[in-house]
């Protein structure tokens, strides 16, 4: 696994879900001078009281005189989170994606700090982190649990490391350790680098489904998809159509489909484009400055730039776009499981009656939209004033990027379903065979186009044909983690 470098510049989703998986990192020498030059400036004219001024503003009364004490208590009183504790790979994540913020180098902290958070890492000392309890705004539960630990002050890890020395640090660093979005943009980073593999497997999946639906091409046009202009349906058309090419089943002509079918290059469009939103709007964040205050040649600046409002409304948008995949994909899962409409055995298995075939497999995807949707509730909306009304708005940011992750995860297992069932549905085309009252009946056997042809071959790869009923999970476990893995991506 290749090393990743920090230079506050370039940090990008998939590095962070290599870090996630456990690539060593290291700071550049370049963010490391800035870091140095940022430091000196804030020694210069920073406020060396900087936790005292806020503590005062925040709570009132008397902050503890002693630094040592104050950061402590600082760090303490923000280790506040609830519930079960990120995965190993969300803590590296969001230490990354802290470490990066700072080596933008506009944070006034000095490289020591940055590599005492590189150095949990590798060194695999991860804190534990309640995955509830920040808001997306200010300081950050999630992130004091990290701090707590990187800078020796106690604090549970989620083995049995050895805990870090203690490192001393200033007024500022100690803000700059828990501030930020940073919780936010390291989910978010995550879901959007799975769902660029989910996307690519939906497609896949869709192209399958024509197939076997025997869909009208005329919907794959790409005059069509020009004219309308939207970068993500010309790019979904092209998709679909490169699949599809030299198919039998899929021709101009054909008897025009239910919009399921008909619709999926615009509404599957609509979610590249959406996710293409939402990987910019990550990618900045992640080498942005998010942090108050901020530092600069001639002083510092105090500001709001720390609200995670744009991360947070990104994942939210993802969300609504992935629930809108899971949709359609259910509709076509339906279609191929009735016989009246697919004109195939019913739920795709001859002897219905003796056999249940794929009719629980449509159950499952329809209850998998149903969680997906009720997880779609934006979390951005839903600002509930902290801290005396001193942060009297916030994004919940975590909320919305948590419950994408949730998301990604329930429409990989749609998108599974129907590659499980679009593959048997195949093999009845493939074969010439079709249901006439009851009674496979021979027909003329149809070619689907190579690139459809692959995405069938990589199902049975990983399960069989059905012939008689089994254990369904089995073969949906197997389809969702070859989903996630990527393995249907890229395949025309």
């Amino acid at each position: 696994m290749a090393e990743v470098v920090l230079d506050g510049r370039q940090l990008s989703p998939e590095q962070v879900a290599a870090v996630a998986r456990g690539a060593r990192v290291r700071l550049a020498s370049e963010a490391a001078r800035r870091m140095e030059a940022s430091a000196r400036s804030w020694a210069d004219r920073g406020d060396p009281h900087l936790l005292r001024s806020k503590w005062q503003w925040l709570i009132g009364g008397e902050a503890p005189a002693a630094r040592e004490e104050l950061v402590q208590r600082f760090l303490i009183d923000h280790c506040a989170g609830v519930g079960d504790p990120l995965a190993a790979s969300e803590v590296r994540a969001l230490i990354v994606c802290r470490a990066n913020v700072l080596a933008v180098g506009h944070s006034g902290v000095r490289p020591q700090v940055v590599e005492r958070l590189l150095r949990l890492l590798n060194d695999d000392v991860l804190p534990y982190v309640p995955s509830i309890g920040s808001v997306g705004a200010a300081g950050s539960a999630a992130l004091a649990h990290v701090a707590r630990v990187a800078l020796g002050h106690g604090g549970r890890t989620l083995s049995d490391a050895e805990p870090l020395p203690f490192l001393d640090v200033n007024e500022n660093e100690a803000l700059s350790l828990i501030n930020g979005s940073t919780l936010t943009t390291a989910l978010g980073a995550l879901a959007v680098e799975r769902a660029e593999r989910l996307l690519a497997s939906a497609q896949a999946a869709c192209a399958l489904s024509m197939e076997v639906v025997r869909a009208d091409r005329r919907c794959l046009d790409p005059r069509a998809a020009a004219v309308r202009g939207h970068p993500g349906g010309v790019a979904v058309a092209k998709t679909l159509s490169d699949y599809t090419l030299g198919s039998q089943l899929v021709r101009v002509g054909n008897r025009p489909d239910a919009f399921c079918i008909r619709c999926a290059p615009t509404v599957l469009g609509a979610a590249v484009d959406a996710l293409a939103f939402v990987r910019q709007t990550v990618q900045r964040e992640l080498n942005g400055a998010g942090d108050n205050p901020l530092v600069f040649d001639d002083g510092y600046v105090e500001a709001g730039h720390f609200h995670g409002a744009p991360v947070a409304m990104a994942m939210d948008t993802l969300k609504v776009a992935l629930v809108q995949v899971a949709s359609i994909a259910e509709r076509r899962v339906f279609r191929l499981t009735y016989g009246q409409l697919s004109g195939l055995p019913s739920f795709l298995v001859p002897g219905t009656g003796a056999n249940s075939g794929l009719m629980l497999a449509q159950y499952t995807a329809a209850s998998l939209v149903a969680e997906a949707r009720g997880r779609a509730v934006p979390g951005s909306t839903d600002s509930i004033p902290t801290v005396q009304h001193h942060e009297d708005h916030v994004s919940m940011g975590p909320v919305a990027a948590r419950t994408a992750l949730d998301v990604v995860e329930l429409v990989s297992d749609v998108v599974a379903i129907e590659l499980l069932a679009a593959a048997q549905g195949l093999e009845f085309r493939m074969a010439g065979e079709a249901e006439v009252d009851g009674a496979l009946v021979a027909r003329e056997p149809m070619r689907p186009g190579p690139g459809t042809q692959a995405v069938h071959a990589e199902v049975r790869r990983h399960v069989a044909r059905w012939h008689d009923d089994r254990v369904l999970h089995t073969d949906l476990d197997a389809l969702g983690s070859a989903v996630r893995s990527g393995c249907f991506a890229g395949l025309r």
